[in-house]
């Protein structure tokens, strides 16, 4: 695999509406994916993204990208956003408010993405004070606004990303608007933004199917995705043509590839070499290390190592605990269990990703 890329501005001008694929005819030149790993804040970035195409994910999303900063300062494109030339194809996800301020931004990403996808769904407070995300649900006109000066300025497709309104026909109506705008995908999640966290809820695929039957363009499902039985069972009851997920697959990075393929401890080991390759941030390494293990019990099992890893500040010291871990795991696996495992165990040399990377090769 190449180096990671970061990118600067690309100039082209765009006088006239540009001619390009849309629609079904787009979704089928970029592969027809229907495995989707979707954007997410610290969640879906390259390393991330690398490893969930490995194991099955045909269509990745970057992580949202704030269209004023982007647009604005080289410091944030060269932090926030980079690519490979394994990683596609790729949409890349911008919040906005402003159409100039979105399209000067997107413009900036024009030839290196498959397309530019529009956040309005993110219910977080901050999205709320940002005026962006799920908070634009119910001002159509700005809406639209966004996704028409993108549709009519770059020479790549506009996508978009919804929550469902308090009533169906709102939301269908929504949906026809941004379609006749110029969307040539909509993801719709199928929960309200007032469900998140703990009010979070079940998805309304029956919402979804019905918004998927009144438009002409490919709809995508987010929602209710746990593992590989529930994508194929989405894709059968909504007839979307592709479902997106985020938390199932922060949970397991290969969860299109069916249950059981990879270990978690291994997942987490591969995605730390992606992380090699492409270097990440410790935090949000962290993030994912306790994402793929905490679900397991293994950290609640190792009281010390968990400790040790959220105290964690530099990726020798994260690597260093994923390695005890996997030490551990191993030696568990190989004699029977008398007794309850002890948390503090005799240190034992740990081996560092490159080692791990040359015993696989």
């Amino acid at each position: 695999m190449g180096a990671a890329r970061n990118f600067e501005k690309v100039s082209v001008a765009c006088q006239d509406v540009v001619m390009k694929d849309h629609g079904w005819e787009f979704f089928q030149r970029i592969g027809a994916p229907k495995y989707v790993c979707a954007p997410m804040v610290d969640g879906s970035e390259l390393p991330f993204r690398m490893l969930t195409r490995k194991y099955g994910v045909t269509l990745a999303y970057s992580p949202m990208l704030h269209s004023k900063l982007f647009s604005e300062d080289p410091k944030y494109r060269k932090s926030f956003f980079s690519t490979c030339p394994g990683d596609r194809p790729l949409f890349a996800q911008f919040c906005a408010n402003d159409p100039e301020t979105l399209l000067s931004a997107a413009k900036h990403l024009e030839g290196v993405v498959d397309a530019i996808d529009l956040n309005f769904g993110c219910p977080q407070g901050i999205a709320k004070r940002g005026h962006y995300g799920a908070f634009l649900l119910e001002e159509p006109d700005l809406i639209c606004s966004l996704v028409r000066i993108l549709h009519e300025n770059l020479k790549i497709p506009v996508t978009a990303k919804i929550r469902l309104l308090p009533k169906l026909e709102q939301t269908i109506s929504l949906a026809l608007r941004i379609q006749e705008a110029g969307a040539s995908i909509l993801t719709v999640h199928g929960r309200t933004k007032e469900m998140k966290q703990q009010f979070c809820g079940v998805a309304d695929w029956d919402a979804i199917k019905t918004i998927r039957e009144r438009l002409t363009i490919p709809v995508f499902s987010n929602g209710n995705i746990r593992d590989i039985r529930d994508v194929q069972a989405c894709l059968d009851y909504t007839g979307c043509a592709a479902v997106m997920s985020a938390e199932g697959l922060l949970a397991d990075p290969a969860l299109f590839a069916g249950i059981g393929v990879a270990t978690p401890i291994d997942l987490t080991i591969e995605y730390l070499a992606y992380c090699h390759q492409y270097p990440t941030p410790p935090g949000i390494k962290k993030g994912h290390i306790f994402w793929i293990l905490n679900p397991t019990g293994i950290l609640a099992a190792n009281v010390d190592l968990r400790t040790r890893l959220h105290h964690a500040s530099t990726s020798e010291e994260l690597e260093s605990v994923v390695f005890e871990l996997r030490a551990r795991i191993l030696s568990a696996d190989s004699q029977p269990q008398t007794s309850q495992p002890t948390t503090e165990p005799t240190p034992q040399p740990t081996p560092t990703i490159s080692e791990h990377l040359l015993e696989q090769n």
